[in-house]
């Protein structure tokens, strides 16, 4: 989009009073400084563009409820933001952030904080005062631990960490009793942790690309789980209690060292996928593990007629 087009663009918004820009994909090198005229926007849309640096100048929009800077080059954000206190969505996915301003603590309204695919190394304590904070996306940057005080945000329904170099989760994590996701796939965990098996609100849980070798009997308290990604790790077998978890639609064991699946398995009722591929499996042999639950219900249904009938 040409400079005048984008022009006429906000122009409208201006004449019109409209509470919504999008200025995505053009190419900007820095917001035009029309914007910040426009003190009504209640949602500005910024991504995919190729800023390098947000003036101060955004304090003044006061209105805005959703601002969005995904896919630009950000390497800052200013401390100015912490004016945006009508702020319930903040996306900055996908830029060069090494660190969050602490005046991010007075977006107070923020339901959902995205800083996704940056380089962050630590997150300030101060988020702590995001007591709205639904959704906190802070998976593929470089952290190393999973600081204790986020378990203070005992509001937090998703929360994502995939994509760290995270080689344990704090037991304080039992704290976020209201968490339905969990994403702690591409990390460097080895075994899971029994405080995760707590969170019996879970109903999806990634737990991919990580090097467990083994997953605790507690799995099977996680009885609202809908979706388990245990793909790509290093399991030698599921425990017997994987059978509890008759709500799961979806499990993934791919790409793991499994010689074998409990026969507990065939209680998933509810399971419509079911990934066992690349695994050495011989109880059931991978011919029958790849024709689905339902085969291998049969195969096990089978085995225990045999066994009966020989005693």
């Amino acid at each position: 989009m040409t400079r005048d087009k984008i022009r006429k663009i906000i122009q409208e918004v201006k004449q019109q009073h409209l509470t919504e820009l999008d200025l995505s994909d053009n190419s900007l090198t820095e917001i035009p400084t029309e914007v910040f005229e426009l003190e009504w926007l209640e949602t500005l849309n910024l991504s995919r563009n190729e800023l390098t640096s947000v003036p101060d100048a955004i304090a003044r929009l006061t209105n805005l409820s959703q601002l969005n800077l995904r896919y630009n080059q950000l390497t800052s954000v200013p401390e100015s933001i912490g004016s945006l206190t009508n702020l319930s969505q903040l996306n900055l996915r996908y830029n060069q952030l090494t660190s969050v301003p602490e005046s991010i603590t007075c977006l107070t309204n923020l339901s959902e904080l995205n800083l996704h695919h940056n380089q962050l190394t630590s997150v300030p304590e101060s988020i702590t005062c995001l007591t709205n904070l639904s959704e906190l996306y802070l998976s593929y940057n470089q952290l190393t631990s999973i600081p204790e005080f986020i378990t203070r945000l005992i509001n937090l329904s998703e929360l994502y960490l995939g994509g760290n170099p995270l080689t344990s989760v704090p037991e304080s994590i039992t704290r976020l009793t209201n968490l339905s996701y969990l994403d702690l796939s591409n990390n460097q965990l080895t075994s899971v942790p029994e405080s995760i098996t707590r969170l019996t609100n879970l109903s999806e849980l990634y737990l991919c690309f990580n090097q467990l070798k083994s997953v605790p009997e507690s799995i099977g308290s996680l009885t609202n789980l809908s979706q388990l990604d245990l793909s790509r790790n290093q399991l030698k077998s599921v425990p017997e209690s994987i059978g509890s978890l008759t709500n799961l639609s979806q499990l993934d064991l791919c790409f793991n060292q499994l010689k074998s699946v409990p026969e507990s398995i065939g209680n998933l009722t509810n399971l419509s996928e079911l990934h066992l591929s690349f695994n050495p499996l011989e109880d059931p042999p991978i011919e029958i593990a790849e024709q689905g639950i339902n085969a291998i219900r049969e195969y096990f249904h089978q085995n225990q007629a045999e066994k009966d009938q020989r005693i």
